[in-house]
């Protein structure tokens, strides 16, 4: 681990939020299946591989009386993700470096049970005694009915991407980080170059094909490095360890630590666990009888490269094989649904596009329906792993910005400060739920100035935006969640 914590020192990981894995959705995912989740105001909630804190600290400025801790081998990260904390005045909020391979019982002790356990790009880039430490980790300090989120990369998928891991390995022997991130990149180029001569002068059919499906794989990868993401490129492709493995044998190794599987985050589980065509949905479910060999299969299916696992202490299954979900009306009900289309295709769609970024739960959108109540059921269900599709347990508030009525939250004027004065941030800029939020440095100049007190035509007076300009700003500040009555 001494070589990984080296390289995390000289080339940090820059630190993102996802998501997937906000507190915010695993809750809201377990309440959907019926299970014991528990409450997001004063949960406590750990990182596992925080890197400077950015997943966990949206989570932690939206709930105060939550306890947010994160855990890294870096000791540079640690100390720049608390400075970054104390800047904005988070109280409930620590970092620690610590190694998982030499947690020990003192360690278990310190940090105590969290309700919501977070390993996001962990489990895949260490080495096997890593992996059981890691899950040794998760199984002593998750609280009884806590909820812990693994994400880690899969095959089938993963094997194209192992090709170019090989070459950037192969092409980079024997060069220190930063020196070989710059030659990987020119050889790089050279093989795009290269594949795309190739296919054009190839009349081999079959090797046009596999050329094909590298050249896709390595296109996505010069996107990435396109946006300057070298970081991804050092810890993703060249680290000492990147070991994929099929969903059964992570299913089977949590196993072995007294944990079980109960769903990936994105729920495709059950919105995508078919193929919706009868002959093939008919064979798999008389061939393979267990969810795990059925989730397998469908990644052989599709593909899959990336998986992000929600699992629980086996302890939960009493003694079953498996979680036993009903799901009705009365588990989505708990639900709380925001969503947006430009193109709606239900009126389910339609009525929550209209009243996005305000949530909507099943009641509420019934009510709206009308005479078409009875399509509120079906139409969330459809909607409910759509990537546009944001859930939460509790009702989503997004408030017009309104002089003497509404402002900035404090902690998102103290978040947002950060970004005005770090040159070179390094987390990115989130909503409350994780997700991405794209302002630019006037814009967030001006949306410190939403303090209740001034009009935009006060605003627009100090900071270069026009008025349509302001008005879309805090449309944003709306859908992020960040005003708040006064």
């Amino acid at each position: 681990m001494n070589k990984a914590k080296k390289a995390y020192d000289e080339i940090p990981y820059f630190s993102a939020a996802f998501s997937d894995c906000s507190p915010v959705r695993i809750e809201a995912v377990a309440k959907f299946l019926g299970l014991k989740a528990a409450s997001l105001k004063e949960a406590r909630v750990l990182e596992l591989g925080s890197s400077y804190g950015g997943n966990i600290l949206p989570f932690a400025l939206s709930h105060k009386n939550a306890k947010v801790v994160g855990i890294d081998i870096s000791s540079h990260q640690v100390k720049e993700g608390n400075s970054i904390a104390k800047q904005m005045g988070l109280k409930n909020f620590t970092l620690f470096e610590r190694d998982f391979l030499h947690m020990n019982e003192n360690d278990i002790k310190e940090l105590g049970e969290f309700d919501y356990i977070i390993a996001h790009g962990v489990y895949s880039w260490v080495s096997p005694n890593v992996r059981d430490a890691l899950l040794a980790t998760i199984k002593a300090l998750l609280s009884k009915d806590g909820i812990a989120y693994v994400s880690y990369n899969t095959y089938p998928g993963w094997k194209s991407l192992d090709i170019l891991r090989d070459f950037m390995l192969f092409v980079s022997a024997g060069k220190e980080s930063k020196e070989a991130l710059s030659h990987i990149k020119d050889e790089l180029n050279f093989l795009q170059d290269y594949l795309k001569f190739s296919l054009q002068s190839q009349s081999d059919a079959v090797y046009k094909d596999s050329m094909k499906l590298l050249l896709t794989q390595l296109n996505f990868l010069q996107g990435i490095i396109a946006k300057g993401n070298d970081y991804y490129i050092l810890h993703d492709f060249l680290e000492a360890s990147n070991e994929p493995t099929y969903f059964h044998k992570f299913a089977k190794h949590i196993g072995k630590h007294g944990l079980c599987y109960v769903i990936d985050a994105s729920l495709n589980d059950i919105f995508a666990s078919s193929t919706g065509i009868y002959r093939f949905d008919a064979h798999i479910e008389q061939s393979y009888q267990s969810r795990i060999k059925k989730e397998q299969l469908n990644d052989f299916l599709f593909n899959r490269s990336f998986r992000k696992s929600l699992i629980a202490h086996k302890e939960r299954l009493g003694g079953s094989d498996d979680f036993d979900a009903v799901l009705g009306e009365s588990e989505l009900e708990k639900i709380n649904f925001v969503y947006f289309s430009e193109q709606p295709r239900t009126k389910t769609q339609e009525i929550l596009s209209k009243s996005y970024p305000q949530s909507l739960n099943l009641s509420e959108l019934k009510i709206a329906l009308g005479e078409n109540a009875n399509e509120a059921f079906v139409g969330l269900l459809e909607i409910l792993n759509d990537a546009n599709t944001k859930i939460s347990s509790s009702k989503l508030l997004a408030l017009a910005y309104e002089p003497d009525k509404t402002r900035l939250k404090q902690t998102a004027a103290s978040y947002l400060e950060y970004f005005l004065n770090a040159s070179s941030p390094v987390i990115s800029l989130a909503n409350e739920l994780n997700g991405k939020l794209n302002l630019s440095h006037e814009e967030i100049k001006a949306a410190l100035k939403f303090d209740g007190k001034n009009s935009l035509k006060d605003i627009a007076k100090s900071v270069n935006l026009s008025k349509d300009e302001l008005n879309k700003l805090a449309f944003k500040i709306s859908e992020a969640y960040f005003f708040e009555e006064i």
